[in-house]
């Protein structure tokens, strides 16, 4: 790294370097132990390094072990892989997410110069998104725990920075590299999987035929093995494990509220019946209730919409966190996801308006990102996949504010302000006991 390079980059230089710091500092002050979801990821990577397999539990079949159920493997693979070199520690784990947390941001800032090449202010653009991806206090957090969250973000944003790297300077190797890095970020996590038909458009819309082989080639490279895995301890082609199938069920139930909120029957159905038989329930449930509560499963959409974009829906409601320290890390997540969504929101309109068709795929991957989670469960993690997108979109309109008189009258900005604000305010009506109960550890603080 030359000094002419580091004098030419100090700024993105700085936030990368700060956000590795604020990520493992967090991470090696609370320690966080394992719990949940976690707790199993833990159990499946150890599993895996004793030579017991992709397993959660040793006691049963493993059919009939909940792993396959768990979201990954890729993750549990990441993790068994450090145990293995360095022994059952969090230690190096923490290190290498935090390092993975500011490659993400590095990701976004790359995507930006790819997109807005011909942009004088694209490096203005770049550096706001990668410190809004660097900063954000949500994404800080969950790089302190064992959780697929910063692994899937980082193939993420490698794999957007991919396909607009080959959008405006097209190579057949950059086609091959955006399928495995497609590819591992399902693996990482399987909801990914509906952002590729933005990208099979845009290779089939442009006749890119070769290159479409070499992508659809790295995907099945990649999903083959875990295929074939499942297949012989199953019988049935899983290539994504069967995390997705439950979700149906557990988000669509008469009487559900759109969130992740499963009922004692879901439990009791999971622990009397193999995982396949699950997903066969789960589909058939599924349908059950979209053909005799088509009503209720519109109304469960519309509630889903409205939690995904809510502003009431911080992080830091978490078990290792309590009074005063977690009220302000709540509160600063809270703001965070107001600056972000405002500006992202209004980033999105003005593209929109000045029909700059730079964006326009930026646009697609914005809208096919939450599509499977408005049909769902919602939860405030599982947003963090749009994340990338609209800080791209708000460092483009912070460009854009910055060049304006009075910028605090902008229109596209105060309309912004009113749709986040009022759809946050309806949230609050609907969910107000659930809000009342998560704040009331703080009221007599």
């Amino acid at each position: 790294m030359t000094t002419e390079f580091i004098r030419n980059n100090r700024f993105l230089l700085i936030i990368l370097v700060i956000s590795f710091l604020l990520s493992a500092a967090y991470s090696f002050y609370f320690r966080i132990k394992p719990a949940v979801d976690a707790r199993a990821y833990d159990n499946i990577a150890v599993n895996i390094i004793s030579g017991n397999g992709y397993r959660e539990h040793l006691t049963g079949e493993l059919s009939n072990d909940y792993a396959i159920a768990r979201v990954g493997p890729l993750y549990e693979y990441f993790l068994a892989g450090f145990y293995k070199v360095f022994g059952h520690r969090y230690g190096p784990v923490w290190l290498a997410q935090a390092l993975l947390h500011a490659l993400a941001a590095w990701l976004v800032y790359l995507t930006v110069m790819a997109i807005f090449a011909d942009n004088e202010k694209k490096k203005t653009i770049g550096l706001w998104a990668a410190a809004i991806i660097g900063f954000f206090p949500d994404l800080i957090e969950i790089s302190a725990m064992l959780m697929t969250e910063t692994l899937y973000l980082f193939f993420v944003c490698l794999m957007f920075y991919l396909f607009f790297r080959y959008l405006y300077r097209p190579a057949n190797c950059l086609a091959a590299s955006l399928g495995l890095a497609a590819a591992l970020a399902v693996l990482s996590r399987p909801p990914v999987l509906f952002l590729l038909p933005v990208i099979l458009f845009f290779f089939l819309s442009r006749k890119k035929f070769w290159p479409l082989v070499l992508f659809c080639l790295a995907l099945l490279l990649v999903w083959t093995p875990w295929t074939v895995r499942n297949w012989r301890v199953y019988g049935e082609i899983m290539p994504f494990g069967a995390a997705g199938s439950y979700n149906f069920w557990i988000g669509n139930y008469h009487g559900a509220d759109g969130e992740q909120t499963p009922m004692a029957e879901h439990y009791k159905f999971i622990e009397a019946h193999q995982i396949k038989e699950v997903n066969a329930e789960s589909a058939k449930q599924f349908k059950a209730f979209l053909r005799d509560y088509p009503a209720e499963f519109i109304k469960l959409t519309a509630l889903r919409v409205n939690k995904y974009f809510s502003i009431i829906r911080p992080m830091g409601f978490w078990f290792y966190q309590h009074g005063l320290g977690q009220l302000l890390f709540i509160l600063s997540s809270a703001a965070a996801g107001v600056v972000l969504l405002i500006l992202g929101l209004s980033g999105t309109v003005k593209s929109i308006m000045a029909q700059d068709k730079k964006l326009y795929y930026l646009l697609a991957f914005l809208i096919f990102t939450p599509l499977i989670i408005f049909v769902t469960v919602v939860e405030t993690r599982y947003r963090f996949q749009v994340y990338p997108l609209l800080a791209i979109f708000a460092g483009y309109f912070i460009v854009y504010l910055a060049g304006r008189f009075k910028w605090w009258t902008d229109r596209i900005l105060l309309t912004a302000v009113v749709i986040i604000f009022a759809n946050g305010l309806l949230d609050l009506f609907l969910s107000w006991g659930k809000f009342m109960e998560k704040l009331r550890p703080f009221i007599n603080l």
